[in-house]
Formats: structure tokens, C-alpha cells, sequence
């Protein structure tokens, strides 16, 4: 085909021809920017409302948190008396378990007459023991085991009478015992 049209009429259509190309791509341009913006305004539209549900909520936290303060200081309150009554009870020492632990201690051929322990006798104060034996070298043996029961942390005989035992066993031994407080 022969192009008889002039030279400015030829770049007169060049001309229109990118003139609505570029009308096209600004036009493309304008709704994009527009759903861009659609976009933006409905995630911020959300983000609001979100934010004031949160917010609320907040809000209604707070009043019940109020509403349990005084509760919550009453159970911290009730914590502390709990503790303090785990300490007591943690220094706590049963006589049923001193005198368990002191027979599980005594040898073959000894018999346990008397243990008077008092409040006093665990804050270091020496305590009395009476025993029996068969013999005195059966007290000696009494006075190693009770020392290294774990029980006492010093015993130390204090007499032995070859008289006025029970039967069977006549020897009366007579002991100064001190609690060991790790031991009971």
C-alpha cells in the first residue's frame, strides 16, 4: 500500500495515536490510585472498629479487675500466712518420729525405759534417757549406736547401776542426750 499522505498529516496521526495511549495509561493510573485508596479507607475502616473492640474490652477488664482487687488481696494476704505456717511447720519436730527413730537405734539386748523430751530439749538443751541392759558392755554399745543414729548429736553416759533393772535386764544406764535437729 502507498502512503500518499503528507508528512504532517502522517505525524499528526503518530501524534493522536500516543496521545490516547498516554490518555489510557493515565486513565488506568486514576483507577488504580482510586481502588488503592478504596483499599486503604476500608483496612483503616476495620482497623478502627477492631481497635474500639479492643478498647471495650479493655475497659470491661478493668471493672472486673476492680471488682476483684479486694479478692486478690485477700489470697495474697492468705499466701503469706500460708508460708509463714510452711516455715513454722518445716521446723516442726513430731515426738512419734523422735521416738520411732530411737528404737529403730537400740541395740540387741537393750530395752528403752524412759525418754522425757521437752519443747526445750530441741533448741540444744540435753535431754535424760533411762535404758536396760544385760550388761554394762551392752550400755557402751547403747551409747555408740545412739551416738551415730543420726538422731542425737552428742550422747554421753551419764551411770550405770548393776541394780534395780527390770527383769532380764538388770544393768540401769542412765544418758544425757542431745537432739540433733537434722536428724528428727
Amino acid at each position: 500500500m502507498i502512503n500518499l499522505l503528507a508528512d504532517v498529516r502522517k505525524n499528526d496521526i503518530k501524534a493522536a495515536r500516543a496521545n490516547v495511549i498516554l490518555a489510557r495509561y493515565a486513565v488506568i493510573t486514576l483507577l488504580a490510585l482510586a481502588f488503592l485508596a478504596g483499599a486503604l479507607y476500608v483496612s483503616h475502616s476495620v482497623l478502627k472498629v477492631t481497635m474500639k473492640n479492643a478498647e471495650d474490652i479493655i475497659a470491661a477488664n478493668d471493672v472486673k479487675a476492680d471488682v476483684y482487687s479486694g479478692t486478690k488481696e485477700r489470697v495474697d494476704a492468705l499466701s503469706a500466712k500460708l508460708s509463714e505456717a510452711k516455715t513454722v511447720l518445716d521446723q516442726e519436730s513430731r515426738y512419734s518420729t523422735i521416738l520411732v527413730k530411737l528404737g529403730q537405734a537400740m541395740p540387741k539386748g537393750a530395752v528403752l525405759g524412759e525418754a522425757i523430751f521437752k519443747n526445750e530439749n530441741f533448741n540444744g538443751t540435753p535431754a535424760e534417757i533411762t535404758a536396760y541392759t544385760r550388761s554394762t558392755g551392752e550400755a557402751t554399745l547403747l551409747q555408740s549406736q545412739l551416738q551415730n543414729s543420726g538422731v542425737f548429736s552428742q550422747v554421753s553416759l551419764k551411770g550405770t547401776e548393776a541394780t534395780g533393772g527390770i527383769e532380764g535386764y538388770p544393768v540401769v544406764v542412765t544418758m544425757t542426750v542431745t537432739l540433733n535437729r537434722a536428724g528428727v
